[in-house]
């Protein structure tokens, strides 16, 4: 039987999620809720590693994926005089294969905007829905198949039992759901609905490194590789020009100071670039650009970096779906596969198990498990490698990595590494009638 189910967060796998959910069973009836007012285009490049190329195929996306990709020549450190040092050049070989930059690297933007606007398409007709305007998603609205998204909401309490969730909402509506997905970041409110606030937020288990995003103008020298450059004292800065006519910037230290915790987690941004711009003053290479950037910028976003360990990801008939659940943490490359994977792994139980919520969703939280494990494995060095405290240590890695790109090491490890990590593939489901890619 169809099932009525409520995503809070439309970020990558709320939507994913609801695309999924329509494919499987069209008949299902689907609403996404996002606190902000629409879908966020900020944030800035992930990739697209592993499994989530050959989901991204099986989805028929991978297209429209292409269209999009941000197209990056590779990675360099560089030192204060603009130096680079090492070298590292794109996978290249149209399967998701590891290296510093993906072969499908794309802004967070689009991919967010085009995973949305898949799940509004009818599976048959590939006609997009239109939506309804707020005043029109009434109760019965929401009991007819398809997807709907409603934005500047999020939900106040969730009430379950034996049959289903009772969900209050922020605008005080009350509505009734077979099953409730939480896709809402590393700092899921869904997550501390359903394990209490004080367990919620000790889940996320900090890595001591806090990093801010943003986008700056242009110039020509800036060029086409990703640039890391190494500051000591844990701080590291990047660039990444390849999504024209803005240029990308990451600022990102590895401290354990409780000032820039708590001038960073949760709080406004304009006390995230206080934070941000006292930690980077006087650092050299170009982060006076990169702040006096940061001040202007309008799609600047800063917080903690750290990893979700969750004891489940399933209670009921509430399951937590990526960063809520199993947040990997940038630094590992993995986020935005590991969660669709995840969003592919729930909508295949459930419709292997159709109609029995509670079931498949304890087999979700099973068999997820080993695909997280892999995703949390941080790489060798990290988080150490990019948040190097002194010079002599900055300057052993530089001439470490020129060697290694010099004698073309690089190549042999990056072609060695397995596209599915620990050698895990996608796992198949056949209930959901998505055939493989050809």
């Amino acid at each position: 039987m169809p099932l009525k189910v409520l995503i809070v967060g439309a970020g990558i796998c709320g939507p994913a999620m609801a695309l999924l959910l329509r494919r499987t069973d069209p008949e299902n009836s689907v609403t996404v809720v996002e606190r902000y007012p629409g879908i966020r285009h900020n944030g800035l490049q992930i990739d697209l590693r592993s499994w989530g190329v050959p989901l991204m195929k099986r989805l028929g996306l991978m297209d429209v994926v292409r269209e999009k990709v941000v197209h990056e020549a590779g990675f360099a450190f560089v030192d204060g005089k603009g130096k680079r040092h090492g070298v590292f050049g794109t996978s290249g070989t149209d399967s998701g294969a590891q290296s510093f930059t993906s072969e499908f690297e794309i802004m967070r933007g689009d991919l967010a905007q085009l995973l949305y606007e898949a799940s509004l398409k009818d599976p048959q007709t590939g006609v997009m829905d239109p939506q309804p305007t707020p005043e029109q998603i009434d109760a019965e609205a929401e009991n007819k198949p398809g997807v709907r998204y409603r934005f500047g909401i999020t939900p106040k309490t969730l009430v379950q039992d034996d049959d289903g969730v009772d969900v209050t909402f922020s605008d005080g509506t009350e509505r009734r759901y077979d099953l409730v997905i939480g896709a809402d970041g590393q700092w899921s409110r869904t997550r501390r609905m359903l394990f209490g606030e004080e367990a919620g937020l000790a889940m996320l288990k900090r890595l001591n490194m806090y990093t801010a995003y943003y986008t700056i103008p242009q110039q020509p020298s800036d060029g086409e590789h990703a640039l890391y450059y190494h500051a000591g004292a844990g701080r590291g800065a990047a660039l990444r020009a390849a999504h024209p006519p803005r240029t990308q910037v990451y600022l990102v230290v590895r401290t354990a100071s409780d000032e820039v915790r708590r001038g960073v987690e949760r709080q406004s941004a304009a006390a995230q670039m206080d934070t941000f711009g006292k930690v980077f003053a006087g650092c050299g290479w170009q982060t006076e650009r990169f702040l006096d950037g940061m001040r202007k910028a309008t799609d600047f976003y800063a917080d903690s970096i750290g990893q979700v360990k969750a004891p489940h990801v399933a209670r009921g008939r509430v399951a937590l779906l990526g960063d809520a659940g199993y947040c990997a943490a940038p630094i590992t490359g993995m986020g935005t596969t590991v969660s669709l994977i995840g969003a592919w792994t729930l909508a295949g139980e459930l419709a292997r198990h159709k109609g029995d919520v509670k079931t498949a969703l304890e087999a979700y939280d099973v068999n997820v498990r080993p695909y997280v494990d892999e995703a949390q494995k941080l790489p060798p060095g990290s988080p150490w490698m990019m948040t190097l405290q002194s010079s002599w240590g900055i300057r052993l890695l530089h001439f470490i990595a020129s060697l290694v790109t010099f004698f073309k090491i690089d190549k042999i490890l990056f072609a060695i590494v397995p596209e599915n990590k620990g050698g895990l593939a996608l796992p198949e489901y056949p209930e959901m009638g998505i055939p493989a890619a050809p």
